[in-house]
């Protein structure tokens, strides 16, 4: 599958959109072969835990993709992995 739909705009506001740029992102690198990212990404997405757990398993792996496989990333996915880590941060953290 070739993943040729642009990186979803603003895309997480609610859970499920959330979730809909976990997958975009999983199909992009997937079709990529963007092995490094996939690798900390997939024990995470689909979330295996629920709840407050789950949250912060997902937490550590965007972290780490955006340490360790920035390099295999464009600048959308970067920007979107980036906006994934603060929804999941206010997720797990509320005001």
């Amino acid at each position: 599958m070739t993943t040729t739909a642009a990186a979803p705009k603003d895309t997480t506001k609610t859970d499920q959109e959330l979730f809909a740029a976990l997958q975009w992102l999983t199909e992009a690198w997937c079709d990529r072969r963007a092995l490094t990212a996939l690798r900390y990404l997939l024990p995470a997405y689909p979330m295996q835990e629920p709840g407050i757990e789950g949250l912060a398993v997902l937490l550590i792996a965007l972290k780490d993709v955006r340490a360790f496989a920035r390099e295999e990333l464009t600048e959308p996915e970067l920007l979107l992995v980036n906006d994934c880590v603060l929804v999941v941060d206010r997720k797990m953290n509320p005001a």
